[in-house]
């Protein structure tokens, strides 16, 4: 098989129900110039077993298999360093790609070298569409771009940087880019900038789009290219049901100021830090009095920051 241009990365666990849809839709592209790099994650149900007889029937198929379950993060991160393709395209095994969505993603890096990451709108798939709650929830995340003002196909990073980081000094953010199923991703940002941090639950993906966005231009496609599937399995609905996500804007924060091309912004950013410090103590609090005891979450990032603290004396 010659060397692709384009990796679709598939990282997926216990996806037998939908792996198959989203197989098709990224064999499906009109731009044929790409490889499909399944990252199977110790599944249980038989995901691995499906994976396995699609790759022997099609050479643009290539599974690689975690014998032990690992975060969402470090799946992705196992798929970047695998992937053999300059632009990296995620697929979540519950979502779908769209026939041209290859084609339109690659064709803004191809006209504009400067260019590091494209985003596009994409469509909502409600498992339950009678459900009043998921109603609701595709309302509000249908159109997630309309936070920028007047995107257009190329974009300035640092001027959406500038627009969407403040933002994040309330706890209430929101995603204005879309799951990693709406993303493409030239390799040279995640070497210039790193990867996915293991220690965010749920907004793992923005915390590096941000980095990202602060070293190179965003494309834009003003068109759904694709179908997020929203359903009660889901990670994003797993997560919001727990609030597995409560230490995430520490977490972001501590991964932005480790960024140096963040620099001029890190002023800022320390301050977020103090007030969600604060508010994430009071909760602590209220936590303990109701019997509450687990306080390693919160220690691992008091930890992280005395660590941090000490080499930046020394």
């Amino acid at each position: 098989m010659p060397e692709p241009t384009i990796s679709t990365c598939i990282p997926v666990r216990n996806g037998v129900q939908w792996i198959d849809a989203a197989i098709d839709s990224a064999l499906a592209q009109t731009r044929q110039d790409f490889e499909i790099l399944v990252v199977e994650n110790a599944s249980t149900d038989g995901t691995g077993d499906l994976v396995r007889r699609r790759s022997t029937e099609d050479s643009r198929i290539r599974l690689e298999r975690f014998d032990r379950s690992v975060s969402a993060p470090a799946s992705h991160n196992w798929a970047i360093r695998l992937a053999r393709g300059e632009l990296v395209k995620f697929l979540h095994q519950d979502d779908v790609l769209y026939p041209d969505c290859l084609e339109r993603m690659a064709a803004i890096f191809d006209a504009h070298p400067q260019i590091g990451f494209v985003f596009a709108r994409r469509h909502i798939l409600l498992e339950h569409p009678d459900d009043p709650e998921a109603v609701e929830w595709a309302r509000r995340h249908g159109t997630l771009h309309e936070g920028f003002t007047a995107l257009g196909e190329v974009n300035r990073g640092e001027e959406l940087l500038a627009q969407y980081l403040p933002t994040f000094g309330d706890s209430q953010y929101q995603n204005w880019i879309g799951e990693p199923s709406a993303v493409m991703v030239r390799r040279e940002c995640f070497e210039r900038v790193g990867a996915f941090s293991d220690r965010l639950r749920q907004s793992w993906d923005l915390e590096l789009w941000l980095r990202i966005f602060a070293v190179c231009d965003v494309g834009f496609v003003d068109e759904p290219l694709g179908a997020f599937r929203y359903h009660p399995r889901s990670l994003t609905a797993s997560n919001a049901r727990v609030r597995a996500d409560w230490l995430d804007l520490l977490w972001l924060y501590e991964g932005l100021l480790s960024e140096e091309a963040l620099q001029p912004y890190h002023g800022m950013i320390r301050g977020f830090r103090r007030r969600q410090a604060r508010r994430i103590l009071r909760r602590q609090l209220g936590r303990l009095r109701r019997g509450d005891l687990d306080l390693r979450p919160l220690g691992a990032y008091f930890a992280h920051r005395a660590r941090v603290a000490r080499r930046t004396r020394s």
